[in-house]
């Protein structure tokens, strides 16, 4: 039993470990983080030794959980609100960031769904309206005919990036909440990796919201995206790492994959662009004239049956080697203001602020920005 001295901080190891493990630090890592030998942080993890009350306070705070957490008996469970179909096992621990960031979307969402009822705006008639027994083709015929997906629309832009923010104000306009963004509110510090998440979907009857991990490349942000979109349309609240390549074993996931897959290339229009041509040249010129990733063209081949399973196996190992050097841009502030949070929210914001009805201390929360800078946005977005 180790002497104690009034300077120490007698937590419960097994905590320690927890935040540890939940924070993604190793021992080494984190006795680095703290001037500490791994030594110090075996022993007071078994509870040989306990660290300094100053230490303890900076673990908490590199862990990021609160500081009386530490001297809990045990470890606090942290159940998602949304369901997690990120891994089969259901075993994925999810980040203090990735929980900060969605706790602090759930509250947005909050405030907006009560800020429509107010304005006494009808809800949506597409949340729900299927199930994941309807027929893809339904579903998907339905999500572009409310988000205005179509030929013309694609052909109006020229990049994809220009087409996800355009698939983004159409579902704004529809009446979904869409957030992109990679980061917890405004700080580049923290971020959420593609490889955590790619995206989640709030299946609200009155403030449906998707949002995007814009650290993923912007292909793949389109295919999440459209699978997000197919959550709602089944009023399935989820968390998702979408699959282009393939439909997956869960069966909402499938069925959401499939769905996205037929939104974004509509079996028709592809049959009429394939010419059987499976080199690098010809799938690039099809991707572009989906503006989905070389991914999912291959995929659709392979699924329509225009392409053999081992042909689509090489195919898909030399288009992964080139993903994998792809990496989302940066951009104008307030214009990636407006991406993170989403239109409907953002100007909803404004102008209640514009009109008095909202503190600024709570507009500039809302919007992860200081009253000073918020004020500056506004008078830009006049």
């Amino acid at each position: 039993m180790p002497s104690k001295t009034a300077d120490q901080a007698y937590i419960t190891g097994g905590v320690l470990e927890w935040a540890r493990r939940r924070s993604g630090f190793s021992k080494e890592a984190l006795a680095a983080k703290i001037h500490a030998t791994v030594r110090q942080i075996t022993d007071w993890e078994s509870e040989a030794a306990s660290p300094p009350f100053q230490t303890a306070q900076k673990l908490a705070k590199i862990l990021k959980i609160p500081f009386g957490f530490l001297f809990l008996p045990e470890p606090p469970k942290e159940d998602l609100p949304l369901a997690d179909f990120r891994t089969l096992e259901r075993t994925y621990k999810p980040t203090p960031d990735f929980l900060d960031l969605l706790g602090d979307v759930l509250v947005k969402q909050d405030w907006y769904r009560d800020y429509i009822a107010e304005l006494g705006e009808p809800a949506p008639k597409f949340v729900g309206k299927f199930t994941v027994e309807s027929k893809i083709t339904d579903v998907a015929a339905s999500i572009r005919e409310v988000i205005g997906i179509s030929q013309p629309l694609r052909h109006s832009v020229r990049s994809w990036t220009e087409y996800l923010s355009a698939l983004s104000r159409n579902a704004e306009d529809a009446g979904i909440l869409v957030m992109r963004s990679s980061v917890v509110g405004n700080s580049t510090k923290r971020n959420i990796s593609a490889h955590e998440m790619q995206g989640f979907a709030v299946s609200d009857a009155r403030a449906p919201l998707v949002f995007v991990n814009s650290a993923d490349y912007k292909a793949s942000q389109i295919f999440t995206l459209a699978h997000e979109f197919a959550h709602i349309w089944i009023g399935q609240s989820a968390i998702s790492n979408p699959d282009e390549l393939e439909a997956g074993r869960d069966k909402v996931e499938a069925f959401c994959n499939r769905v996205a897959a037929q939104v974004l290339v509509p079996e028709e229009e592809f049959l009429k662009v394939w010419d059987g041509n499976d080199t690098d040249v010809a799938i690039t010129r099809i991707a572009k004239w989906f503006w989905v990733s070389t991914l999912v063209v291959l995929r659709r081949a392979h699924e329509l049956e225009k392409i053999t399973d081992s042909r689509f196996q090489k195919l898909k190992a030399r288009e992964l080697e080139k993903i994998v050097s792809l990496a989302a841009s940066g951009g104008d502030y307030y214009r990636n203001i407006v991406a993170r949070m989403g239109g409907r929210l953002t100007y909803a914001v404004l102008g209640e602020v514009q009109q008095q009805r909202i503190l600024l201390r709570e507009a500039a929360r809302l919007l992860d920005m200081k009253i000073e800078t918020m004020l500056k946005f506004a008078e830009t977005a006049r």
